[in-house]
């Protein structure tokens, strides 16, 4: 059972990151593209990854991550970097709800509307792209930097940094 909840743990976490980078990526292809056809699509990929796969991965980290931990003994009340590693996680996930995934659905229905737009002739940035952009891309840096540390807490106990 501990084998599996560690593949299952390791693999969650990898799901999560690839969603999250993949994100970036687009993200920054979007953002040197002209076309506001293909910004719409990339930023309609990056709503899909950040509904569909990073938030469902980034739950789940969280769940069988705590499991996991119970199996091999630690317990919540004598393991503060147990408790250190939930409240980053905790963080992580009001910065995925309240400011990522917000920002991404903003992205996109903007980028439908300005690729409308040019369809019909129009051009330019919509109101409030940049104001966006700015918060999409602080909330995609606050999550790879919370999961950095997250990550060095988790492996530091088993002797791997030191």
């Amino acid at each position: 059972m501990v084998t599996f909840l560690h593949y299952l743990h390791v693999l969650l976490a990898f799901v999560w990151y690839g969603a999250v980078f993949a994100a970036h990526w687009n993200t920054f292809i979007g953002r040197r593209s002209k076309d506001w056809a293909a910004r719409a699509t990339l930023f309609d990929v990056n709503r899909g990854l950040s509904a569909m796969v990073a938030l469902p991965a980034l739950l789940g980290v969280g769940i069988v991550g705590n499991v996991f931990a119970l199996q091999l003994g630690y317990r919540m009340g004598h393991t503060p970097l147990l408790m250190l590693v939930d409240a980053l996680w905790v963080t992580l996930m009001v910065v995925t709800l309240a400011f990522e995934m917000p920002a991404s659905g903003a992205l996109g229905a903007l980028a439908h509307a300005s690729a409308d737009a040019a369809a019909r002739g129009g051009h330019g940035e919509p109101a409030g792209w940049n104001r966006e952009l700015t918060r999409w891309r602080t909330a995609n840096a606050l999550q790879m930097l919370l999961y950095a540390v997250m990550l060095a807490l988790m492996i530091v106990p088993w002797g791997v940094v030191r």
